[in-house]
């Protein structure tokens, strides 16, 4: 069983010594540790997880674009180009979406506010509604010193 350790088998995958440790502390690929206290990954086990040793991988820095797979020749200048207008279009979609986002964002703070305003009249409202029907249900009453001044005047004197 030949196995290398978690340096050089991140060298030959072409991937970092740390994605592969992650790997094992998660469990998706197998490790032994060797007399010396090392771990070290079965290429067997290399292999079943995808990572084959003495092929780059997708984006290593050895495809610039890292969608054309392992061995591809490097992007020729057309396609550099095509890709460049291409995303020249999603910028500009985009730039058109964040404008109209910001279009309706206006519109929606004019209708809070007008929302705000009417709420507010509507509870001016509710209160003067309040205070009509609290004066309608009880009578003014009249003071005390009205009350005996009247009370004199309707009584006979002599």
């Amino acid at each position: 069983m030949e196995a290398l350790t978690l340096s050089d088998a991140a060298v030959a995958c072409g991937v970092s010594r740390k994605a592969l440790a992650r790997r094992v502390e998660r469990g998706t690929l197998q490790s032994v540790v060797d007399d010396a206290g090392r771990r070290r990954v079965p290429l067997a086990e290399l292999k079943r997880c995808g990572l084959t040793p003495g092929q780059p991988r997708r984006g290593s820095g050895s495809d610039p674009v890292g969608a054309r797979g392992p061995g591809a020749a490097p992007p020729t200048l057309a396609f550099v180009i095509e890709r460049l207008e291409q995303l020249v279009a999603e910028n500009a979609a985009l730039r058109a979406i964040e404008v109209e986002t910001g279009r309706l964002g206006l519109a929606l703070e004019v209708e809070r506010q007008a929302r705000e305003v009417a709420e507010a009249e509507v509870h001016r409202a509710r209160a003067r509604v309040l205070e009509l029907q609290a004066q309608v249900e009880m009578p003014r009453r009249r003071r005390w010193w009205r009350r005996s001044v009247a009370a004199a005047a309707a009584s006979p004197s002599s």
